[in-house]
């Protein structure tokens, strides 16, 4: 496993390699550093002991740092690479950026400057590292079946205890009620409960609202021939599609009343009848019923009956929202972002950190779900070597409005405008860390724009 602060530095001048080991030992000291004087061991080393970040020079002899830019970005995706230059030239920046480079800077400029960019570069590592840990630790040695819930990612305690309980049920064929709201993931929860359970038999789904109510009770337990006009065939029904495997019924507050009833004598006994038939069949499936609300909600509206509330409260999950797991935000959206980038035949995008900033100041109504639209989205939209954020950055800006009460309360002598602007920023840069990208969209500004108003001294 690679150290998630390992360094990699490229250069052909020995001198300068050792004044940037020491600039860096002393702004970021619990990096780990290696130099590299010749360009083309630059691969095998990467290959041989993978880095977190590698800060290359772009003017070197036998391999150049704009070739070693694009083998690195195609050969180890998951390094970032940082190009030191001794020449300020703009078109080559923006050149490399496009190519996959994660900052740009010139070797006679500001040096805490660079230490910052490599401290983001490392962060992000660290986190991506985080999640990998975790995910060993956890799923691998904490669960019988990690397998079962490769689907779900996640770091988030709250849900690794769910997947504990599933385990726990394993081995029960009692039914079970996964609620959460809608975009949280119900149906890959399903799948994973049927994996822990019973892998080898079927999984059959059925979604409510797509149905009429009379379908429901036909598409459920199916119907014997003439039954009702136009039946001139037998229907099994999904509970016989299931045979010993599972059934999973999505939208549970969507089934008619009499059907409630049906499903309930299908839990106690494992009896049902197809519509139109006296002779009842049995079925050994395990029952799993969704809703976007909590059971006991349900059933105080009237839309759950008694009896089947009962039969399923006695086993039930609540789906934490997105906006409870902040620490997965990173996570998915690289996924996402991965998975996209293919879909769409994209080279592989850059984050920029500024992004979890934006994340965090969203509700996601839609949670997981709008998580990955809005992914897709950005990566749809980007034409560089970064992930745009514009999509992002509107989000917060259309749900900061109602923040604002309608009527600000001032002191006697009014502040000016340029007083009220400081203060805005201020607190734009305390909420997002000290992110200039990130305050920016809270403000609704461009970053270059921000960051003349602070350069000008006025805003601590």
């Amino acid at each position: 496993m690679s150290h998630t602060k390992s360094i990699l530095i490229v250069d052909d001048e020995a001198s300068w390699l050792r004044s940037m080991t020491m600039t860096l030992n002393r702004l970021v000291p619990d990096a780990l550093l290696e130099t590299c004087l010749d360009s083309r061991k630059v691969m095998d080393r990467l290959g041989q002991s993978p880095f977190s970040l590698v800060l290359l020079d772009l003017t070197m002899p036998y391999i150049s740092g704009e070739m070693l830019l694009e083998q690195i970005r195609r050969q180890h995706p998951q390094v970032r690479v940082i190009i030191v230059t001794g020449v300020n030239e703009v078109d080559t920046a923006v050149r490399c950026m496009r190519k996959g480079a994660y900052d740009f800077f010139v070797k006679t400029g500001e040096v805490a400057a660079m230490a910052a960019s490599v401290k983001r570069a490392l962060e992000i590592a660290n986190l991506e590292q985080a999640y990998l840990n975790l995910s060993s630790r956890f799923l691998d040695k904490l669960l019988k079946t990690p397998q079962a819930f490769s689907d779900i990612l996640t770091c988030s305690e709250s849900m690794l205890d769910i997947f504990r309980y599933i385990e726990a049920l394993s081995v029960s064929r009692q039914p079970m009620a996964i609620c959460g709201e809608t975009g949280t993931g119900k149906h890959l929860f399903a799948k994973a409960i049927h994996q822990t359970s019973c892998p080898d038999e079927p999984f059959v789904s059925i979604h409510l609202a797509s149905l009429n109510t009379a379908a429901v009770d036909d598409t459920l337990f199916g119907h014997v021939k003439g039954a009702f006009a136009g039946a001139d065939s037998h229907r099994a029904g999904l509970v016989r599609s299931a045979g010993n495997g599972v059934l999973f019924i999505d939208g549970i507050d969507e089934l008619p009343p009499e059907v409630q009833g049906k499903l309930v004598t299908l839990v106690q006994t494992g009896e049902y009848f197809p519509l139109g038939s006296d002779r009842s069949l049995q079925s050994q499936c395990r029952v799993l019923c969704a809703a976007s609300q909590p059971l006991s909600d349900l059933f105080e509206q009237g839309r759950l009956k008694e009896d089947l509330y009962y039969r399923l409260r006695a086993h039930q999950i609540q789906l934490p929202p997105l906006r409870e797991r902040p620490a997965d935000l990173p996570l998915l959206l690289s996924h996402f972002v991965h998975r996209a980038c293919d879909d769409l035949e994209k080279a592989p995008l850059q984050i920029d950190e500024a992004v979890f900033p934006l994340l965090k100041a969203y509700p996601f109504p839609g949670n997981v779900r709008e998580l990955e639209a809005l992914a897709y989205d950005a990566v749809s939209r980007s034409t560089g070597a970064a992930l745009c954020l514009d999509p992002f950055s509107s989000l917060v800006r259309d749900v900061s409005p109602s923040t604002v009460p309608d009527r600000l309360v001032f002191p006697a002598e009014l502040p000016t405008l340029a007083q009220v602007g400081d203060l805005l920023i201020a607190e734009a840069m305390s909420r997002t860390a000290g992110n200039q990208s990130a305050a920016a969209a809270l403000l609704g500004l461009s970053q270059p724009a921000l960051s003349r108003r602070l350069a000008k001294g006025k805003v601590e």
